[in-house]
C-alpha cells in the first residue's frame, strides 16, 4: 500500500471532514484540501508515518509496523495530556483504529472467471458430406 493509498483508506473512515485528502496531490505540501478538524494533530501524525516508512514521494509503499511505531507516542501524549479535550482523544483513538482496519483490510481477489471456448466442433450433417466427395 503506497502513502497516499494509505491516507485515502483513513479518510474513508474517519471521514473528509478529518482527512481532507486531495486524490491529486503530487506532495506533501498539497496533500490536504484544507484544515480538517484537529488539523494539527493530523498533520504530527501524518508527517510521522511519512518519516518513519522513509518515504520521499507519496507513492512510496508503507507497513503498518513502521507507520504504528510513528503514531504511538503522538497518541500516548495526547492521552496522557492534562490538556487534551475528549474530541481530540477520541479523535486520536479513531485514528488509530482506522490505521489499524486499514492494513488488516485485504485485497479482494478478482473473482476467476471460467475460460468460454474459443470454437466449436459442429457435427457436419452425413448428407452434406457425401455431396462433397
Amino acid at each position: 500500500m503506497t502513502f497516499l493509498q494509505l491516507l485515502q483508506s483513513l479518510e474513508e473512515r474517519l471521514g473528509h471532514i478529518h482527512l481532507p485528502v486531495r486524490p491529486q496531490a503530487t506532495g506533501l505540501q498539497d496533500l490536504f484540501e484544507g484544515c480538517g478538524l484537529h488539523h494539527e494533530l493530523t498533520v504530527a501524525l501524518v508527517r510521522a508515518i511519512y518519516t518513519e516508512n522513509h518515504c520521499r514521494h507519496i507513492k512510496d509503499g508503507v507497513v503498518a509496523e513502521a507507520s504504528f511505531k510513528a503514531v504511538t507516542p503522538i497518541h500516548a501524549a495526547v492521552a496522557h495530556a492534562e490538556r487534551t479535550d475528549i474530541d481530540t482523544y477520541r479523535f486520536s483513538e479513531g485514528f488509530l483504529a482506522a490505521l489499524q482496519t486499514a492494513f488488516e483490510q485485504k485485497p479482494h481477489p478478482r473473482p476467476v472467471r471460467p475460460q468460454a471456448p474459443r470454437g466449436q466442433v459442429l457435427p457436419f450433417p452425413t448428407l452434406r458430406r457425401r455431396a462433397h466427395r
